[in-house]
């Protein structure tokens, strides 16, 4: 009884292994998942994220698959491309499987550097093969014309930043591009370099955005602007928005978004000052950092480079200092008086890497405006900063972003924002 029934036992294990030995043979060993599309260079390297759409203008495609492998070995891999027009192109690799779940991987590309295999528009298949030929999974590749990127773009490649100037009704500048703050604008512009991607002269209407960060206020309008094609970059010029009174920019900053069918193709920003009068009876010229060692190369700085420049009717000028070479900073501010005899309060906030470590005032009058009296220009410095440590030793400045604001308070106005220097120092 023992015998028979091991005989029976055995003959029935057999039969099972037989069986699972079946399947395996018609089974592959792999699956793949899913299937698509990277436009490759020649080196093989992405040129795009995987998709199922590509341009007529692709050089190499490579297929893109997830796929999940059983066996340890090599095994061929067919690639079957079908054009369109039912043409079909076909080429064969070698993959090398080893056992892993649901791993990522890039077959071997197809196509040409001079792109000119990928020219018919429309729907192409991949067909993934098998080593008999079956079909192990299939996925559709859409070739869209060129001209369908370039649309989606916007017809250009911005490659500058905004640039901004003040015209009159009649075209004529005011303040030309490039200028650092508007006095109560009349028609703000925008430009900027950019290259063309149509072959034909085109129109290519823009949409305009201009928002009062302050208040939120946008104003939007349309522009149709002429591209023409040619090699290297051209200038991007959008028509003013404004009015003839000057009083359509609220002093504030504002953001300047341009649009091509809802798509953002670059964003700038512009300030708008308040004017002289509004400031406090004076007309900011510039705010500098000077970086010195002693009290004398300080006196030296302010007798002769700026009272020079202040006899002259020169706008003083920020120079370029070397990290750890100075161990202290003042800031120089030049006004022009509008008004004689007006009491100013001008207070210096310093910053180091955006940190605020020092802060100084000073009491001035506003002089005669045009006063030719060395003694009455409107120049003032802060105090001096510097950093100690607990031994006393003063430590050169090291490299970073330093940075200077000037707030200025009259009788007529509370304290308010009026000019701000950034220097960085290397």
């Amino acid at each position: 009884m023992t015998f028979y029934k091991f005989a029976y036992c055995h003959i029935n294990l057999v039969s099972i292994s037989m069986g699972l030995f079946d399947l395996f043979k018609k089974d592959r060993g792999y699956e793949i998942h899913s299937l698509e599309f990277c436009e490759v260079g020649k080196d093989g390297k992405c040129d795009t994220r995987p998709s199922s759409k590509h341009y007529t203008d692709s050089r190499y495609i490579m297929p893109v698959v997830k796929m999940t492998s059983r066996i340890d070995r090599t095994v061929k891999i067919k690639v079957r491309i079908t054009e369109p027009s039912g043409k079909i192109h076909t080429y064969d690799f070698d993959a090398p499987l080893k056992p892993v779940e649901n791993m990522s991987a890039q077959f071997p590309w197809w196509g040409s550097e001079k792109r000119d295999h990928f020219t018919a528009v429309g729907t192409w298949r991949f067909d993934i093969l098998d080593e008999k030929d079956s079909v192990v999974i299939s996925a559709p590749l859409e070739i869209a014309p060129l001209e369908d990127i370039w649309e989606s773009n916007g017809w250009i490649y911005i490659v500058s930043h905004f640039e901004f100037r003040n015209v009159n009704g009649k075209g004529e500048v005011i303040d030309d591009w490039n200028t650092g703050n508007f006095v109560e604008p009349k028609y703000m512009q925008m430009r900027c370099r950019c290259t063309c991607y149509s072959d034909v002269v085109r129109k290519v209407t823009y949409h305009v955005e201009i928002k009062n960060e302050r208040t939120g206020k946008i104003k939007a309008f349309d522009h149709t602007v002429t591209l023409n094609p040619r090699d290297g970059s051209q200038w991007l010029q959008i028509c003013g928005w404004g009015s003839d009174s000057g009083t359509s920019y609220a002093p504030g900053t504002y953001t300047y978004t341009l649009y091509y069918k809802n798509r953002e193709m670059g964003r700038g920003r512009f300030e708008v000052v308040k004017s002289p009068k509004e400031r406090g009876w004076i007309e900011p010229l510039a705010l500098v950092l000077h970086f010195y060692n002693t009290e004398e190369e300080r006196t030296q700085w302010v007798v002769y480079d700026c009272c020079l420049n202040l006899v002259e009717g020169e706008v003083i000028k920020q120079l370029p200092f070397k990290a750890n070479a100075y161990k202290k900073i003042i800031a120089g501010f030049q006004w022009r008086s509008l008004e004689k005899g007006h009491p100013l309060k001008l207070t210096f906030k310093f910053y180091r890497d955006g940190r605020l470590v020092y802060t100084s005032s000073q009491d001035v009058v506003t002089h005669e405006p045009d006063s030719g009296n060395v003694f009455e220009q409107d120049f003032e410095v802060s105090g001096s900063m510097w950093q100690e440590g607990e031994n006393g030793i003063i430590y050169p400045f090291g490299a970073g972003r330093y940075e200077v604001e000037l707030y200025l308070k009259t009788e007529e106005l509370d304290e308010h924002f009026v000019m701000r220097r950034t220097l960085d120092v290397r």
